[in-house]
């Protein structure tokens, strides 16, 4: 893992949360997308989470919950499987980029300042 005065892998990883989330609102949209973000987001807060278990990150158990909740919201999107008109579309991406943007400049920042002074980054 690269750890350098920003968290490189952190930040890639999130940009392509955030364009996964903007594809919700194309009119091509339909389940793959969102199987697409579960995955993707899926694979981010795994790694993320290994990472906070390795550096015994004190506040663990409240980031787990929020990507739990963030896990929870997508399901939900995905079992829903029916037509998303323009507006339900949009309505999707806003509340996911909103809860993502609260996300990294929330607990992620406690995280990067946690493993910024870590002697094991």
């Amino acid at each position: 893992m690269i750890v350098t005065s920003e968290l490189i892998w952190q930040d890639q990883q999130h940009q392509v949360l955030f364009e996964l989330i903007d594809e919700i609102k194309a009119d091509h949209v339909d389940l793959s997308t969102f199987t697409r973000l579960i995955d993707y987001a899926e694979h981010h807060f795994s790694l993320e989470e290994s990472y906070m278990q390795m550096l015994g990150y004190p506040d663990y158990d409240a980031h787990l919950q929020a990507h739990n909740k963030f896990r929870s919201e997508l399901l939900t999107m995905l079992d829903d499987q029916g037509d998303y008109d323009v507006e339900l579309r949009t309505t999707l991406s806003d509340f996911l980029t909103e809860w993502l943007k609260r996300h990294i400049y929330g607990v992620d920042k406690k995280l990067e300042v946690f493993i910024m002074q870590s002697e094991r980054k």
